[in-house]
């Protein structure tokens, strides 16, 4: 007995406040229990084998050694296997007691005396083991009792934590409130001189609109102003190389002019030099080399004609041909004129 107060003592000690806690404490600690209760009843053996052994020794016998195995199997009525298991150990005994009582002849006295005794160790055991059980039971009332107390407790542990917790959030809740009610006439406040900042813009955004058509005007004016511009310095440029051909013309034009009168010049000293020549032969026949040369004058006058008419315009390239037209035709005549009394006299 003072074994298991002690371990209720420590089990007690152990065990929790929650009854998962404690109902995990004695699952654990129920092995130790059932070893405690099987060493509680091994010395309840050993003291009936003790007291049977003095009772022989009084009457000069030597009994044999009597196991007595009483126990409740209410008691064991934790678990079903544990149960199941201790059935099969008292009977086991039971069978060893009855197969050895049964081999051996007593006289009546002490067959009389053992009954007597197992009788009594029988109220023994069965008084200590009802009086266990009923400890065992008010433990586990009292248990319950104190898990239930203490989780009404702890419920009201906990309702009183939610109510204030509750009551900071309302007072949070309020001071929020507070502070959006403030919030929303500073913005109502910023909305009004937002709106008053808005006309002001729009007025603004019309003046800008305004002076974009302006400057869009003025730069459309501008643009035509360079236009001008441009075109009035393409026009003076245009005015500057017509001057500049037109005296160009004017020189290649003189230049022709020139030439013209050399190339005449030729023709008459040429001339003159055939009439010569036709003055000292005789009237029927007509030199040859007179008629090559005037072929040569004209190749070099078509050469010239063509190298000066290559770089000129159009106005001075027409008077050119003009005039290099009519010296050709002019040669012509004279090369005819000179080589027709040679083909007249052939």
């Amino acid at each position: 007995m003072k074994m298991l107060g002690c371990s209720r003592a420590t089990a007690q000690q152990e065990i929790g406040d929650t009854f998962a806690e404690r109902a995990e404490a004695y699952y654990k600690r129920r092995p130790q229990l059932l070893s405690l209760l099987r060493d509680l009843y091994n010395s309840y053996l050993t003291l009936s084998d003790r007291y049977i052994q003095t009772v022989a020794k009084t009457q000069h016998h030597r009994p044999p050694s009597s196991q007595i195995s009483v126990i409740d199997n209410d008691y064991y009525d934790y678990d079903d296997q544990e149960e199941e298991e201790d059935d099969a150990y008292t009977s086991h005994i039971d069978s060893d007691v009855e197969s050895s009582l049964s081999y051996q002849q007593l006289p009546p006295t002490l067959l009389l005396a053992a009954s007597v005794a197992t009788q009594h160790d029988e109220t023994m055991l069965f008084d200590l083991d009802s009086i266990v059980t009923e400890i065992v039971v008010k433990n586990v009332e009292y248990d319950i009792l104190l898990d239930e107390a203490n989780m009404t407790e702890r419920r009201y542990k906990d309702a009183s934590r939610k109510i204030e917790l509750q009551k900071s959030l309302l007072e949070v809740l309020e001071s929020e409130r507070l502070i959006l009610l403030n919030e929303n006439a500073k913005l109502g406040y910023k909305v009004g001189a937002l709106v008053e900042e808005n006309k002001a813009l729009a007025s603004e955004s019309l003046f800008i609109r305004r002076k974009a058509g302006e400057l869009a005007r003025c730069l459309l004016k501008t643009r035509e102003d360079q236009r001008v511009c441009m075109l009035s310095r393409k026009i003076e440029d245009l005015q500057g190389q017509i001057y500049g051909l037109e005296k160009r013309n004017k020189d290649y034009y003189e230049q022709l002019v020139k030439r013209d009168q050399r190339s005449f010049q030729l023709v008459q000293e040429e001339e003159e030099s055939c009439n010569i020549n036709k003055s000292k032969i005789n009237g029927n026949q007509v030199n040859l080399e007179v008629c090559f040369q005037i072929r040569k004058i004209n190749r070099r006058l078509i050469k010239r004609g063509n190298s000066n008419g290559s770089g000129k315009e159009i106005g001075v390239g027409k008077e050119k041909k003009g005039s290099s037209s009519s010296l050709w035709e002019r040669v012509k005549n004279m090369d005819l004129f000179l080589c027709g009394g040679n083909q007249n006299s052939t």
